[in-house]
């Protein structure tokens, strides 16, 4: 019924047998269709996406298990699934952001450094890398992070946005070498005495910027033998207490200032991969190659949800009251594949739309050739 769907997977990874991309598809399926990342819950839905409800669920089980010990023979095939999610982004997408999480599992605490794309006004994860302990990462861990990415992801003349924590004159140097423009927060202080050798006194541009609250001020400056922009601006909290936002950019002062109004939307993304989505802390996988498998079909099946609901959410999702619609983009989204998850035939007829884009790579918004 669907031997021939799968052939076209195949067509861009011939040297996959039939069986491996049969089995990480169904496991995206049955991300998108059970909400979670726990193999024992998965397998219960084995049977009847593949019209086989006869064979005892623990068969399923075993199944899923010998999918993700694939992992270690075959070290690419995360890589070729971080992929594939790319390769559905096909339009115009301008920032990436930069945050970490921390996520239990197995008895363990593990802290990921996040690579996600703004697609759209939604954050689209495209890398991670585990830090292997708690706290603020270093700046070796983002430049590994980075150097990784680049060599799979064409991240040339994007936006990183980022958080107080990510700042340091090495990994601005290594952004700038990148072609990738900074719009990071600072805390008060910084660079400050860099700035003040390039013109005023930083408490008399922070004066300025207090009296005209919503107004951008700012002063150029060099860092390392890079030029970069000291950016302020004043606004108003709730309570009505004036605070300052400050960032450090290679772009215009208004141009930072509107991308990094978008930082939070990478929260929400966690948020979705963690308890309003996937439920990603009941994994219970430890060694390192299945981790990685598993969270790469976790961003594909993630990706899948927010690329098929933004066809329709604008027209069908209607602010309420209080200015927020009713549900998200992804929530949205993954409802619309569960119509598709009666079967697995149903749900590779669904996908067959995405095939093209996967044997278009150049087509993409973000793939290169991994070398």
């Amino acid at each position: 019924m669907y031997p021939h769907l799968l052939d076209e997977v195949k067509k861009t990874h011939p040297q996959w047998q039939r069986s491996l991309v049969k089995n990480t598809l169904l496991v995206v399926a049955l991300l998108l269709e059970q909400k979670t990342v726990n193999l024992w819950k998965l397998k219960g839905s084995v049977g009847k996406l593949l019209g086989n409800t006869r064979t005892d669920c623990r068969s399923h089980y075993q199944r899923l298990k010998r999918w993700l010990r694939a992992g270690e023979q075959d070290k690419g095939l995360w890589v070729n699934l971080l992929r594939a999610s790319a390769g559905l982004l096909q339009k115009r997408a301008v920032c990436l952001i930069l945050d970490g999480s921390s996520w239990k599992w197995g008895g363990k605490t593990y802290h990921f450094l996040t690579l996600s794309l703004l697609y759209q006004g939604v954050s689209v994860p495209v890398w991670w890398l585990e830090l292997g302990r708690l706290g603020i990462s270093s700046q070796w861990h983002r430049k590994l992070l980075l150097r990784l990415a680049l060599r799979v992801l064409d991240l040339r003349g994007k936006a990183l946005l980022a958080d107080r924590e990510y700042i340091g004159q090495e990994w601005l140097e290594t952004l700038r070498q990148a072609g990738i423009d900074p719009v990071i927060r600072l805390r008060k202080g910084n660079y400050q005495e860099q700035v003040e050798q390039a013109g005023r006194p930083l408490a008399k541009l922070e004066s300025k910027a207090r009296s005209r609250v919503g107004r951008v001020v700012w002063q150029d400056f060099r860092l390392e033998g890079g030029a970069y922009r000291y950016v302020l601006v004043a606004y108003r909290e709730r309570s009505g207490k004036v605070e300052l936002l400050r960032l450090v950019t290679t772009l215009s002062p208004a141009k930072a200032v509107e991308h990094y109004g978008h930082r939070y939307r990478i929260e929400s993304m966690f948020r979705h991969l963690k308890s309003n989505g996937f439920d990603l802390e009941s994994l219970h996988v430890q060694k390192p190659y299945k981790v990685q498998l598993m969270m790469a079909a976790l961003v594909l099946a993630y990706t899948l949800a927010v690329v098929y609901g933004l066809k329709r959410y604008r027209r069908a999702v209607k602010p309420k009251k209080h200015g927020h619609p009713e549900m998200s983009v992804f929530r949205w989204g993954l409802d619309l594949w569960q119509n598709h998850l009666q079967s697995f035939a149903l749900f590779l007829r669904q996908l067959q739309t995405y095939f093209q884009l996967w044997l278009r790579p150049e087509k993409s918004l973000l793939n290169r050739n991994v070398p």
